[in-house]
């Protein structure tokens, strides 16, 4: 059964809560807690929690950087930099609710933060809210400097696909192959012309995606299916057996195995 090309999205379990006390201990033995309240002080000690919930990210210290990151944002809440950081943060532990709204807190301090639309659009696409996250898509691109704006591209065309609206995701596709080809991108595109029962598109599609990665088991498999549909055996048999030396222990490869049992159920090269 024919899929989209899902992004990859690693996550990790980030919580807990650090509260901060910062006391002066003199030789007499007594301690006085130090007052915060010139904003400079302020500022420069959320500046040196944010380094350290950096430091705490490098070394794998996930709590710990949830935590500083809270601190960071309690000394300076107009930090928009933060709340973009403790909001990635939310989101890769899948709290989406806390990661929108840091997300949206650091854009209303700072419009110009284009990562945090990008960001939501991701939020929004989980959510499967596709028209909001098309939304924010939208606007992290037209904002100057977006890194691999293709995949954004990639990403409002999945959106338009699974809002049913084929054509949208069709031009979207073409967009982003305008800024750079990508396999990927060609399958998925191919699984939209064959939903859309364009057979011949869908098969110049999957043949430039394998002219970019041959060893795309995937294409291979639904260029394979077409070749079926057209009778093409030898040339369907020829894609299976690619999948199943690429893939020898994958869905894929079980797949094309039922399928060349089907069509050559004596044949001893099924496996």
């Amino acid at each position: 059964m024919s899929f989209l090309v899902a992004w990859n999205l690693i996550t990790k379990k980030w919580c807990g809560v650090l509260v901060y006390s910062l006391t002066l201990v003199f030789f007499s033995g007594c301690a006085t807690t130090i007052q915060l309240d010139r904003p400079n002080e302020k500022k420069s000690l959320a500046q040196n929690k944010f380094k350290q919930a950096l430091q705490a990210s490098s070394l794998n210290q996930h709590d710990r950087m949830v935590a500083l990151l809270k601190e960071a944002v309690e000394l300076d809440p107009s930090e928009s930099v933060f709340h973009h950081y403790l909001g990635r943060a939310y989101f890769i532990k899948q709290d989406l609710k806390q990661a929108e709204q840091e997300y949206l807190t650091s854009i209303k301090l700072n419009s110009g933060l284009k990562d945090s639309y990008q960001q939501l659009g991701l939020i929004y696409m989980q959510q499967a809210n596709w028209e909001k996250a098309i939304q924010y898509f939208r606007e992290d691109l037209v904002r100057p400097g977006t890194l691999q704006p293709q995949q954004v591209y990639n990403w409002i065309a999945l959106c338009f696909y699974n809002f049913g609206k084929k054509d949208e995701a069709v031009r979207e596709w073409q967009k982003a192959l305008e800024i750079k080809d990508n396999a990927g991108i060609r399958l998925n595109m191919a699984l939209a012309y064959i939903n859309r029962e364009h057979f011949a598109e869908a098969k110049e599609s999957l043949r430039k995606a394998l002219s970019l990665k041959p060893r795309f088991s995937q294409a291979h498999f639904e260029l394979a299916q077409l070749y079926l549909k057209e009778e093409k055996i030898d040339q369907a048999l020829d894609h299976f057996q690619k999948v199943i030396r690429l893939e020898p222990r994958g869905q894929l490869a079980k797949k094309s195995r039922e399928y060349m049992k089907l069509l050559h159920p004596d044949s001893k090269n099924n496996g």
